[in-house]
């Protein structure tokens, strides 16, 4: 299971340079948890507990030791999100919660360029400037530029930033920093951010972009700036194989073992869902009532079943996360109120009509990464 983090407070610390009105007050530091956060990944795991338990994956004890491996990123919002989910899935159960001892990204999880050649730079430069050329988000711009009253901003009158529809982005490539976007992309991605989190933070509306996003049409045009953020930066082939291959190759040995765990999860971020999906290659897909491609405490579920009936394994993928409800009223799940499922499927793997695809030709689409 591969899982994004839950609510954190906003990321970017100037804000408040492209609105001339106050911005609301976190208590949390830039990118941390929240205590709702964590109580959302909490109902997850129950929730994940329970599912394993109608399906005698475990039992309703302690897991053993060998039984389970969690396994998150440094940051804190990673860290704690798996602490949270272990803590709801696993009750008064001594359960460790591997993080590397540093201060830095993990390897594993860092979502950075790798490799050095000048040719597969070129390659990719050219893929990420071909999927900018494309962009059609000239309307969700001027919403967002209405939404700050940009034009009246710090970033306008001493910035030169007057505008995010009429200007041009830039890549950023440099080897051990993740792939980015310089200009009007980025910005637009860290305001919306900013919005979803509060959102779902559960802020009073009128704190919430000032009051001014009324309809689920405006919320669903202006994330349409972080769903191309993240693609420009990981949803690419080229791109996503050479800055997801840490964790892939950590998910191939876990897949791998002669003995692996019943259960292992790994907690990151949206651009490690995005760029492993990219690499893998998934088909398209589409999560209802969701705003977000990878939502807050979404996660990718890699089950492996066998057909007694054929003597053979089978490999089904679900995506399982909480509604747009569910995580701003931050509702306990359940039988009676689950986490939505959506099923997805790999190019190299095509599903029968119970959403099954063979074991062995899952393994030899990873094998070519």
């Amino acid at each position: 299971m591969l899982s994004r983090h839950n609510v954190r407070a906003p990321l970017m610390k100037n804000l408040e340079h492209f609105s001339p009105n106050p911005w609301p007050v976190w208590t949390y530091k830039p990118g941390h948890l929240t205590a709702k956060g964590a109580l959302l990944e909490e109902y997850m795991g129950e929730y994940i507990k329970n599912w394993f338990e109608k399906e005698k994956l475990l039992s309703e004890s302690c897991p053993g030791e060998n039984e389970i491996h969690i396994y998150a990123n440094t940051k804190h919002r990673t860290r704690e999100s798996a602490k949270a989910f272990a803590r709801g899935a696993f009750r008064n159960c001594n359960v460790t919660v591997h993080v590397i001892n540093s201060e830095d990204m993990d390897p594993v999880f860092n979502p950075v360029i790798h490799n050095a050649s000048s040719e597969l730079k070129t390659e990719i430069i050219k893929e990420m400037q071909q999927q900018l050329d494309e962009l059609q988000l000239r309307d969700a711009y001027l919403e967002l530029e209405n939404i700050v009253d940009l034009k009246k901003s710090h970033s306008c009158y001493h910035e030169n930033i007057c505008s995010f529809a009429n200007v041009k982005d830039d890549i950023f490539y440099e080897i051990g920093e993740e792939p980015n976007i310089k200009g009007p992309l980025a910005q637009g991605n860290s305001i919306v951010d900013s919005f979803i989190m509060s959102y779902y933070e559960g802020m009073p509306l009128d704190d919430v972009a000032w009051g001014k996003i009324k309809t689920s049409d405006q919320w669903r045009s202006l994330a349409k700036i972080t769903k191309e953020n993240q693609n420009v930066r990981f949803n690419s082939t080229i791109l996503a194989k050479d800055v997801a291959k840490p964790l892939i190759d950590y998910i191939k040995k876990m897949l791998l073992k002669d003995s692996p765990p019943k259960f292992t999860l790994l907690h990151g971020h949206d651009a490690n869902l995005n760029s492993v999906m990219a690499a893998i290659g998934f088909t398209g897909f589409v999560l209802p009532d969701q705003y977000e491609t990878t939502p807050l405490g979404g996660k990718l579920v890699f089950q492996k079943w066998h057909d007694d009936e054929d003597n053979r394994d089978l490999l089904k993928i679900d995506f399982v996360y909480q509604s747009i409800d569910q995580l701003r009223k931050c509702t306990k799940l359940s039988e009676e109120n689950p986490p939505l499922w959506v099923q997805l499927e790999i190019k190299g793997c095509p599903v029968d009509q119970n959403g099954f695809c063979v074991w062995e030709k899952f393994l030899t689409s990873l094998s070519l990464l």
